[in-house]
């Protein structure tokens, strides 16, 4: 029968070439795991208002680290970049009190210090800088670059797949190079983290095969090294893991994308998406060339083509599909009575549902709706497929002419919450008023520590311990804690223990603690997870008994006790 405050030590920095310092072991306690999986939120600090004060003032539905950017920058507003129209995306102006000397030095300026699209700088005794943001990350990423990152809780030993997880987002081990680094501090709790190198060899001296790289930040002083230092470590040893992925295409970013390169690709935004054409004549490839049989027909060869152009513009594209819906979409947009290919071919049969098209996420979608029994002599003798201004065309596999590319804004991401995971009851689905989902997943049948809580949320890709920013969100969850045990919980002196559920909030308070009366409050939210520090600190603590105390360069964590419908302090 275990213990439901079974004493648990967490893992230790083990010795490296740089230091042998060893973290020191830390004592925790085992509560009820109670673990949350959401999309889309992360919070934040400013002389003159608070950073709940802030994102109440700007209510707009943006990335929070890019917010958050404004807010600690000293900026004023979040505000559209075109008025009137959300689909444009927002801005930011803050001023630097660095002096710049021209437009170019303006820019530069702005650029080192700021990871977004600058859209505006203004040189001067002070340099004005203003910043695009349109896209969005998921809870507990950091937005640089057009790439969402995020510190492990978990430490492990070197794995090329430690970020890779089941969920929205397909993260992996960040990619280490000096253009993001320098916004690596700007992240919270970055202490030491394993990242991937491209040629390792050729950045240190003193390579041995087998050894990888970590970053260091805020625990530099444990290998004698400066912060934003790069180390070697063998593989073996235990490191948290600096996480990246590339966030979904947004309407915004397109739009940013055609302007910037309007004059280089023709590129074209529409309701759902964007199109651009190759430049380049292609054909549908056959397999199997043989004058004796008919040839077996492909168009995976055309996801290259897209692909490549896609990268040139650091995005990911695919050619379009066939399906009416599309065409419909994109059919304003084809000028000069040309044909373009689509990824859509046919091997053998004379109907439309004998083509066969592949959407990138492996599913196939049929290009005629309905039954499609009569034969057609057109489609007997095509195997691609193709768009013209006045309709979809069968045509002939030696057709030439530019394929489609398409990007697409996966709006529908933020609709339904993942499956949840073997261990989870079923999903809580909420929408907070600012309308970004959060789903939140309960294990009522088992005991974690916290730093073992952690990871099974980690491993399930975007999750972290969950938070509230309503009562109405935290009634809703409570309502389905319902904890299961093998037998009763005791502590070590036979007294019983209530029902206690591991929360994403920790103390000291780092995020929104200012009080109205000029207090501090003892413990705030982390990653994002709730933007209520107020409710946190000034929930029921069961009549007093369990008051809360900051405890000097001590970490400590929040649960809620379900029996005695109160937050306490571990």
């Amino acid at each position: 029968m275990p213990n439901f405050f079974g004493p648990f030590n967490r893992l230790s920095m083990p010795a490296t070439k740089a230091s042998l310092k060893a973290d020191d072991k830390r004592r925790r306690k085992q509560t009820m795991l109670f673990v949350v999986l959401f999309a889309f939120l992360l919070p934040v600090s400013n002389a003159d208002q608070t950073i709940a004060e802030f994102k109440a003032m700007n209510d707009k539905d943006v990335d929070e680290s890019a917010l958050r950017t404004c807010w600690i920058m000293g900026g004023s507003q979040i505000e559209e970049v075109d008025p009137g129209n959300v689909e444009k995306g927002h801005k930011c102006t803050i001023t630097l009190r660095s002096p710049t000397v021209d437009n170019k030095h303006a820019k530069e300026q702005c650029e080192s210090r700021i990871p977004f699209y600058i859209i505006d700088a203004k040189p001067g005794q002070t340099t004005s800088c203003t910043y695009q943001i349109n896209l969005k990350c998921e809870t507990g990423y950091w937005q640089i670059k057009g790439k969402c990152y995020k510190l492990s809780k978990a430490k492990t030993i070197w794995n090329e797949s430690a970020c890779v997880k089941k969920g929205l987002s397909n993260p992996r081990v960040a990619d280490f190079h000096h253009g993001i680094s320098n916004f690596f501090a700007d992240m919270i709790k970055i202490v030491d983290a394993w990242v991937k190198v491209p040629e390792l060899k050729d950045y240190f001296e003193n390579y041995s095969d087998g050894d990888q790289a970590f970053y260091v930040q805020q625990g530099a002083y444990k290998y004698d090294a400066r912060p934003g230092d790069l180390l070697l470590d063998d593989p073996t040893h235990m490191h948290h893991v600096l996480c990246e992925y590339t966030p979904p295409m947004t309407k915004a970013e397109m739009y940013y994308i055609g302007e910037v390169y309007s004059e280089i690709y023709p590129i074209k935004v529409y309701q759902d998406g964007a199109v651009l054409p190759s430049a380049s004549y292609v054909t549908i490839k056959q397999t199997i060339p043989d004058t004796k049989q008919e040839g077996q027909y492909t168009t995976e060869h055309l996801d290259e083509k897209c692909l490549s152009i896609g990268r040139i513009l650091n995005i990911e594209s695919y050619p379009i599909t066939a399906i009416e819906g599309e065409f419909n979409d994109v059919r304003s947009y084809l000028t000069d009575h040309r044909f373009y290919l689509t990824n859509a071919f046919k091997n053998q049969g004379c109907k439309g549902k004998d083509y066969r098209q592949y959407n990138q996420d492996g599913t196939s979608l049929p290009i005629f709706e309905g039954d499609d029994k009569k034969k057609n002599e057109q489609v007997c003798k095509a195997h691609s497929f193709s768009f013209h201004q006045n309709d979809r065309y069968p045509s002939m596999s030696a057709m030439r002419a530019p394929v489609i590319c398409t990007l697409h804004t996966f709006n529908w991401n933020q609709g339904e919450c993942p499956e949840p995971p073997a261990w989870s009851e079923p999903v809580i689905k909420h929408v907070r008023k600012n309308g970004r989902v959060f789903c939140h997943y309960i294990n009522n049948r088992e005991v974690e520590t916290q730093y073992n809580a952690n990871k099974r949320c980690e491993d399930y890709d975007v999750g972290t311990l969950t938070g509230f920013d309503s009562k109405e969100e935290f009634l809703k969850i409570v309502a389905k804690l319902k904890p299961v045990y093998n037998g009763p919980f005791m502590s070590v002196d036979d007294k019983h223990i209530g029902d206690h559920y591991w929360l994403g909030a920790s103390s000291p308070c780092t995020v929104e603690c200012g009080k109205e009366d000029g207090g501090t409050y003892v413990a705030s939210w982390e990653d994002g997870v709730g933007s209520g520090t107020k409710f946190l600190n000034d929930y029921d603590h069961a009549g007093g008994l369990h008051d809360w105390v900051t405890i000097p360069d001590v970490t400590q964590y929040i649960t809620f006790r379900l029996d005695a419908d109160a937050l306490h302090i571990q």
